[in-house]
């Protein structure tokens, strides 16, 4: 019998152990078909019976609480006209009409739907009544003194016979417990003994299977955890021969599949990584966010960070995270930033994202950093801005100044012909200051138009202002204004004039703010092969409002300003190869700091100067 058995396939030997397994629970079918019919028997009775009753309960409890809490609402807010109404709305007896079409009530509740009906009887016809004559009052009396206790002697009625319904109910369903238990005893001990044949069945066959399956398992799970390419050794087992040649397919073609993915998706992330373009986006399915570098790069956050800042609700966010979390879409808004204490304009975007069918599956949110641009049209503006008062000083110079000077020439004899009390009543010295107002708009304009490239010749910052200094000494005495220069001997290729032109502004705009007694400091120093000038006065400061816009043209504070002073001051200074800016303002004085090359071999070389550069 035991060599008949060896020469079974492993097939064959699987169906003789199922077929005597079979056999043995076919007995235990006969058993069950019993205990089947006690189940029935059970279930009949809690669906005939138990269950009709327990809905019939719930649903003539849930009619009294609805009507209940109806009428207590217009009991708090005062009873109108239109309580029977609402109360003759209420579904609840349509609900009833439903369920007695699923299933008619049983008698032994009839007498506690005639009780509910009772109670409508009172709003209907009492109450009614009463508010129909406008007799709110007594209305509230019934509803008080026998709707409410009625209703709370039927409610209680029937909660208590529900739950000894429901008592009822758990004792019928008890006994499927019982009967279960018998049932599982005997198939208890059928299944250990078929499960005992089993096991020695089962471990004489699976000995000649085992190493090959185990070995099998242990190459897929390594296959499972990315290892792909692995590959099982030839079985001598009949049976597993396909299965192995199967899974050495799968794991090249998952190996070579891995391979394309990962080389896409390192493709995929170096394009977006490359590009200038901030890119987050959000799936709605994984609920996962994807970031570039760029996105790293401007925010200093990463993918988890990000995530968690948009569970945790954080409320300082940047202003670009605003955005994104707000879902809102936009197309090409641009925005002023402050980031690290300089502005930047950035041009951004949100969008659904969809797939193939047009379905929304998340968003993607993109930002560009245009500040050069920006700044580019800007620049674009202030020169098309500057060549309009080119075009209008050189047209209109001579037209202004000929008239200008024949009225200024007349003021003048009427200064100096006239009366003093003539003067003041005809506000002789305020023409004279407006004329000589527009004398300077002119200059202004006039060097605005006429500005060249700059004659640079070797020169001392020193020799610029000591040449400037007589010039203003009058001026700065009968102010009560202090100037202090502390200016070393640095060698620049310069313009004198023109340096003239810068120091001349800015001395004018000190005096100006200063008004009178105050102090101007001039100081310079070499840092990285560039001469630092600090022009500082102590005057009321620059208004905030204006301070970005400072050097740009037609930007002023002052009544009568041009606001083309320190335009031409930066567009000298540049022209140099050089910069200036706004230092700091407040209420306690202003600092400019402007910066030009110096000359090295001027300063280490007593000798020669060096050659003039070209320009």
């Amino acid at each position: 019998m035991r060599d008949f058995f060896k020469q079974f396939s492993l097939k064959n030997k699987l169906l003789s152990i199922l077929l005597f397994i079979l056999v043995i629970f076919s007995g235990f079918s006969l058993f069950l078909i019993q205990s089947i019919d006690e189940i029935s028997e059970i279930t009949n009775r809690i669906k005939n019976k138990n269950i009709p009753e327990l809905t019939w309960y719930k649903q003539l409890e849930q009619e009294v609480m609805i009507k209940k809490y109806l009428v207590e609402a217009h009991l708090e807010k005062g009873i109108e006209p239109d309580l029977v109404d609402k109360y003759q709305d209420l579904e609840t007896e349509q609900q009833a009409s439903d369920l007695s079409e699923l299933m008619p009530i049983p008698k032994d509740l009839e007498a506690y739907q005639n009780q509910v009906q009772t109670l409508d009887f009172i709003i209907v016809n009492k109450v009614g009544g009463l508010l129909e004559y406008e007799n709110q009052e007594v209305a509230e009396d019934v509803i008080r003194n026998e709707y409410l206790p009625k209703l709370e002697e039927i409610h209680t009625s029937i909660q208590s016979a529900s739950n000894e319904e429901f008592k009822i109910f758990n004792e019928n369903a008890n006994t499927y417990p019982v009967i279960i238990e018998k049932s599982l005893i005997v198939l208890l001990v059928i299944t250990l003994v078929a499960f005992i044949i089993s096991i020695i069945l089962s471990y004489r066959i699976s000995r000649s299977m085992t190493k090959p399956i185990e070995s099998m398992v242990e190459k897929v799970n390594k296959i499972a955890k990315g290892n792909y390419g692995e590959r099982l050794k030839h079985s001598n087992q009949l049976e597993l021969q396909s299965l192995t040649e199967s899974i050495n397919q799968m794991s090249l073609q998952l190996q070579q599949s891995f391979q394309t993915i990962i080389g896409d998706k390192i493709k995929h992330e170096q394009v977006l990584n490359s590009l200038p373009i901030g890119i987050i986006t959000y799936d709605n399915k994984s609920r996962e966010y994807t970031t570039n570098s760029f996105v790293y790069n401007t925010l200093k956050i990463t993918t988890d960070e990000l995530k968690r800042l948009v569970i945790e609700e954080t409320e300082e966010l940047h202003p670009l995270l605003e955005m994104f979390i707000s879902e809102r879409n936009y197309h090409n808004k641009k925005i002023l930033i402050n980031l690290n204490k300089n502005k930047y304009v950035y041009l951004v975007s949100q969008t659904k994202l969809r797939d193939q069918e047009d379905n929304i599956t998340g968003r993607i949110f993109y930002f560009i950093d245009v500040t050069e641009s920006t700044l580019l049209e800007k620049r674009i503006v202030q020169s098309e801005k500057l060549a309009l008062v080119g075009e209008m000083a050189a047209m209109s110079a001579h037209e202004i100044r000929n008239p200008l000077t024949v009225i200024h020439g007349f003021l003048t004899l009427m200064l100096e012909s006239s009366e003093k009390d003539l003067m003041e009543k005809y506000n002789v010295n305020l023409m004279m200051k407006e004329v000589e107002r527009l004398y300077s708009l002119v200059e202004q304009m006039l060097l605005m138009s006429k500005q060249k490239e700059p004659e640079k010749q070797l020169t001392k910052v020193k020799d610029v202002l000591d040449d400037l200094m007589p010039l203003l000494n009058s001026t700065l005495e009968a102010k009560n204004i202090h100037c202090e220069l502390d200016i070393e001997n640095h060698y620049i290729f310069a313009d004198m004039k023109q340096l003239k032109q810068v120091f001349l502004n800015l001395f004018r705009n000190s005096i100006e703010a200063i008004g009178s007694n105050g102090k101007i400091e001039i100081k310079s120093m070499v840092a990285a092969d560039q001469c630092i000038l600090s022009f500082k006065d102590s005057g009321h400061g620059v208004p905030d409002h204006i301070k970005d816009s400072l050097f740009e043209p037609f930007s002023t504070s002052k009544s009568n300003g041009t606001g083309l002073g320190l335009n031409l001051v930066r567009r000298i200074i540049e022209n140099h190869n050089g910069k200036i800016c706004l230092s700091h303002s407040d209420k306690t004085g202003t600092e400019f700091k402007i910066s030009l090359p110096i000359v090295k071999e001027a300063i280490t070389n007593k000798g020669e100067p060096p050659p003039k550069p070209n320009n």
